[in-house]
């Protein structure tokens, strides 16, 4: 029967959580960034203007300078203003009257909206200067999320090509070979005790006219399975069809019959 391979659990499982954590990230920022941090902006200094402008106004007579600031910064309120927010331009229209005009029924209006005012956003914290440029770091974290995503759809292509049939023809994204154009494999780095461990999933099957082909273990599933035939086909003293060396599984056997015993 035909080995084939899959992709391994433990790649795709951390390919697709880097793929979520990234676009959460990535989304978070852009709404941190385009709506959460400018409605902050916005509020506290709204929240700024009614604290330290327009209240202090509504206890001085007419004519005093704190009037005169507050008419200066509601002034410029308006101004800068962009208009689609109809209910906090009224609010700036009001405050306007109230002070220019000391009428004592519009300074009881205004005091009522910036008390309503106060509430709804008198706590928001003013953003620092660097919380938008901040955002960037989560913001980049978006297409990492659609690369990752493209690398698993390309890998688990890449999962179904390879192949190793009963008569010994080998099948990988790079090729096919015959049993007879293998002309060996090298299993160097396969389980070794020592260099980088992420090389030791992996080993090298050698071809006539062609660069060594990397059969990875980490990546696809039951790889192990094509290494081992190959390793078993080479080397039957020293390794098994299951890809283990054969001194391991004599000691377990041993190991084993003493239980038994």
């Amino acid at each position: 029967m035909a080995i084939t391979t899959s992709l391994a659990t433990r790649y795709w499982l951390k390919t697709i959580v880097m793929v979520i954590v990234c676009i959460v990230l990535g989304v978070w920022g852009v709404i941190d960034y385009v709506v959460v941090i400018p409605n902050a902006i916005k509020e506290s200094s709204r929240a700024k203007l009614q604290l330290d402008f327009i209240q202090p106004a509504f206890f001085v007579e007419v004519g005093a300078e704190e009037r005169d600031k507050a008419n200066v910064a509601i002034a410029v309120a308006i101004e800068e203003d962009n208009g689609q927010d109809e209910e906090w331009m009224n609010a700036l229209v009001l405050f306007r009257e109230a002070i220019s005009s000391g009428d004592s029924n519009k300074l009881r209006e205004a005091q009522a909206v910036v008390e309503k005012n106060l509430t709804k956003y008198g706590d928001v914290t003013p953003p620092s200067k660097y919380d938008l440029p901040m955002q960037w770091l989560f913001i980049i974290c978006l297409p990492f999320g659609f690369y990752y995503f493209w690398a698993y759809s390309k890998t688990a292509k890449k999962a179904k090509a390879y192949r190793f049939d009963d008569d010994g023809t080998l099948t990988t994204p790079e090729g096919s070979w015959t049993k007879e154009e293998i002309k060996d494999i090298d299993m160097e780095r396969w389980i070794s005790k020592t260099g980088k461990s992420r090389t030791t999933w992996t080993a090298k099957v050698i071809i006539d006219d062609h660069a060594p082909v990397l059969l990875d273990d980490y990546i696809y599933k039951d790889m192990h399975l094509i290494i081992g035939k190959l390793a078993h086909r080479f080397y039957p003293e020293d390794w098994t069809p299951l890809a283990r060396r054969v001194k391991v599984e004599v000691i377990e056997t041993e190991e084993e019959d003493i239980v038994e015993e």
